[in-house]
C-alpha cells in the first residue's frame, strides 16, 4: 500500500486494479467485519482505521494505491498510521478549507444501535457509548472533542477486539484466520486476552470506528456525533445521510442499509 499526495479539492480515493474508489460513503458496498469500498468489480476493505487517521490528522487530499482485497492490519489500531503520515510529512496545498456547521440533525438507526450528528461547538465532538453485557467490557461511554493531540493520543492507540464467543464462531466458519496478539484483543466474561493500552479501550477504538467511517462523508464538519451500540452498518447510514446533508443543505435521518 503507498500514500501518495494529490491535487487540492481531489479528495480521498483509493486506487487497486487500475480501478479508482471514491472514499465516499455511497462507495460503501460492504459493511461486515469492517468497511469495504467498491467501484465496479474492484474492492478494497478494511479502510475504516486509515480514514480515521486521515480525518484525524486532518488530511484532506490523498490517494491511495493498494494492492490485495483490504488495507494492513497493522496492530488493530490507527497508530501506526499516524506514526507513518507524521514521518512522511503534511503539505499545506493553498487551498481554503471549507469546514461548514450542521445545521440540523442527521440520524440512522437500526434496532437498539444508532447514531446521531447535530449542530453545536466550533470543531468535532464525539460522544460514543457501548454496553457489553456479561462481558469485562460491560458499559463504557467516551467523550472526545476531536483535534490532532486527542486524536494521536486518545483515539489512534485503540486496538480492534472480538468477544471470545464471537472469535470462536468466527473461526470455526474460517474467518478470522489473521487475527491474533499482534493486532487485536478478545473479550471474555470476566478477563481480556491481555493488557489493555486503555482501561476503556473497547469504547474508544468503537469510537475510532465511528470516526474512520463518518470520514466517508466526504467533508469535514463542525458539531456533535453521538454513537450509542455503534456498529459499521449505522456508521455508514449516519455518513450517507451527512454526505446527502452537506451536499444538498438539508437534513433528516435514515434507516441503516444492510450491505
Amino acid at each position: 500500500m503507498s500514500l501518495l499526495p494529490a491535487e487540492p479539492d481531489a479528495g480521498i480515493a483509493f486506487m487497486t486494479g487500475g480501478h479508482v474508489i471514491p472514499a465516499r460513503a455511497d462507495h460503501v458496498v460492504d459493511t461486515q467485519r469492517g468497511t469495504t469500498l467498491g467501484s465496479g468489480a474492484a474492492r478494497v476493505g478494511c479502510v475504516e482505521h486509515l480514514m480515521a487517521a486521515l480525518y484525524g490528522m486532518e488530511i484532506d487530499a490523498l490517494r491511495v494505491e493498494v494492492e490485495g482485497p483490504e488495507l494492513p492490519a497493522c496492530d488493530g489500531s490507527a497508530a501506526d498510521w499516524v506514526k507513518l503520515l507524521r514521518k512522511a510529512g503534511l503539505a499545506r496545498l493553498g487551498a481554503k478549507r471549507d469546514v461548514p456547521r450542521l445545521r440540523r440533525g442527521v440520524w440512522a438507526a437500526d434496532g437498539a444501535t444508532w447514531a446521531m450528528a447535530g449542530p453545536g461547538g466550533d470543531g468535532l465532538s464525539l460522544a460514543v457509548g457501548v454496553d457489553f453485557e456479561n462481558t469485562a467490557a460491560g458499559k463504557q461511554a467516551l467523550w472526545l472533542r476531536l483535534n490532532r493531540r486527542s486524536f494521536a493520543r486518545e483515539l489512534a492507540p485503540a486496538r480492534t477486539f472480538a468477544l471470545e464467543g464471537e472469535l470462536e464462531a468466527l473461526r470455526n466458519r474460517g474467518l478470522a484466520k489473521g487475527g491474533s496478539a499482534e493486532n487485536a484483543f478478545a473479550v471474555g466474561a470476566d478477563r481480556y486476552s491481555g493488557p489493555l493500552r486503555f482501561e476503556d479501550e473497547v469504547v474508544r477504538h468503537k469510537a475510532l470506528d465511528v470516526l474512520g467511517d463518518l470520514a466517508l462523508c466526504g467533508r469535514r464538519f463542525r458539531g456533535h456525533v453521538v454513537a450509542v451500540r455503534p456498529c459499521h452498518r449505522t456508521n455508514v447510514a449516519l455518513a450517507r445521510a451527512l454526505l446527502e446533508a452537506l451536499e444538498n443543505g438539508g437534513a433528516g435521518g435514515t434507516e441503516a442499509r444492510r450491505d
